[in-house]
């Protein structure tokens, strides 16, 4: 047993001198190949390491995307403004869901994940979701696997709208943030 665990330490002690450094974000290689410098060197292929092509891997294709947009309650009764008991909310939920067979990464350059904008009847803004708010300024990133799906859900009490809410039909848009090709968009009905 001594023998054994004296035999792991001299082989953990030499391992870093059998170590090679290969970094993709140098101009070298390791000697053991040859000597012509290369531009990209990766242990398992010169085209995996070119800048071109991990920058197209890396790009969404937006044909694959598919988002969605549910308004809870809808139609929506204006009396639930008069209920003291229920709490007089619009519910909206976003989903983007991965049609393809490859995974995208979404990078986000702050906190903010989606934004939603509500219209009247006559398509003007009468709420926008990210007009009185502010993000930490905190990158961040997404991953959506082949067959899975973001979604995000937020609750638009009625009370902080610009406007207050009549009868009628309104329309609500919802957009990934710094995505405006992945949107959905939905209308909803206010009765009496």
């Amino acid at each position: 047993m001594k023998r054994a665990i004296v035999l792991l330490a001299w082989w953990l002690a030499l391992l870093p001198a059998w170590s090679i450094d290969v970094s993709p974000s140098k101009n070298t290689h390791p000697n053991i190949i040859d000597d012509t410098p290369r531009k990209h060197w990766s242990l398992f292929s010169f085209r995996f390491g070119d800048p071109k092509r991990i920058e197209k891997a890396n790009q969404v294709n937006f044909r694959n995307l598919e988002a969605r947009l549910q308004v809870e309650r809808n139609p929506f009764p204006l009396a639930l403004l008069h209920d003291r008991l229920d709490s007089a909310t619009i519910r909206l939920t976003f989903q983007v869901f991965n049609k393809g067979k490859q995974t995208y990464s979404f990078t986000f350059p702050n906190a903010q994940r989606y934004d939603f904008v509500l219209r009247d009847a006559s398509n003007q803004p009468i709420y926008v979701w990210s007009a009185d708010k502010e993000f930490l300024s905190i990158e961040g990133m997404s991953m959506l696997d082949p067959g899975d799906s973001l979604t995000f859900t937020d609750v638009l009490p009625v009370e902080d709208l610009d406007r207050p809410l009549s009868p009628g039909t309104y329309h609500v848009e919802m957009t990934l943030a710094g995505y405006p090709e992945v949107t959905a968009a939905t209308s909803f009905t206010v009765v009496p």
